[in-house]
């Protein structure tokens, strides 16, 4: 059973000929997207060899192994993308997402990414921004306490600029309930960072209190 940050991974993938999932750990996602007929392949990579030992029996159980390519790959290094449709890279920091999609030239031929950076978002967004990558779609997930931010993007070569708001929260549903939820605890934080920093860095206080201001145009009051 998929937790619900890698569900909403497998949620964005409907039609994928080859998927890629990097750092696939035990291959709970590859064998979900196999098992759910959302691609006809799965390259399941990792780093290590102990993962791939645990990929490899999660799939020999499911009788999905033979649908499945195993390969020791520092993220995408290893990785032919020859009919790859779709990289999933999930669970990793941000800047380990950029180090890994940064020498790659592969993925900018029509391949979506589906990314869940577990920390740095912004600088992700910025990155993507910066490189040519369009943000198509966000979504944030909340897995117990947690909130998740996931990222469907893929490369069109056009280099933007974010608002501040966007490189801090990205393009978001706020009718969402859970979005206004992670809204209202990125608020405080953002107000709390922008008092610490005031004296010792002022235009990025400045900056993190105009997406304040921005939050608390979006966000409703919560319900008692």
């Amino acid at each position: 059973m998929l937790n619900q940050r890698l569900q909403a991974c497998a949620a964005w993938i409907t039609d994928g000929k080859t998927v890629c999932d990097v750092g696939t750990d035990h291959a709970y996602l590859a064998a979900e997207l196999l098992r759910k007929e959302r691609c006809q392949h799965v390259i399941a990579s990792d780093i290590g060899e102990g993962p791939l030992q645990a990929a490899r029996r999660t799939l020999e159980q499911a009788g999905l192994l033979q649908r499945a390519t195993l390969l020791l790959s520092d993220g995408l290094e290893q990785v032919d993308g020859t009919d790859v449709s779709h990289v999933v890279i999930a669970g990793m920091g941000g800047e380990t997402i950029i180090h890994i999609l940064q020498p790659c030239d592969w993925v900018k031929q029509a391949v979506q990414l589906i990314l869940q950076p577990m920390t740095k978002v912004p600088v992700l967004r910025q990155w993507l921004a910066e490189n040519g990558y369009a943000i198509l779609q966000e979504q944030v997930v909340k897995d117990g306490k947690f909130f998740y931010n996931l990222l469907r993007v893929q490369y069109d070569g056009v280099v933007r600029t974010l608002t501040p708001l966007e490189r801090e929260i990205g393009v978001q549903d706020w009718s969402n309930a859970v979005v206004q939820a992670y809204g209202r605890r990125k608020r405080e934080r953002l107000q709390t960072i922008a008092e610490q920093i005031q004296n010792s860095n002022p235009a990025m206080a400045a900056d993190y209190l105009q997406v304040v201001a921005e939050l608390d145009h979006r966000l409703q009051p919560e319900s008692v």
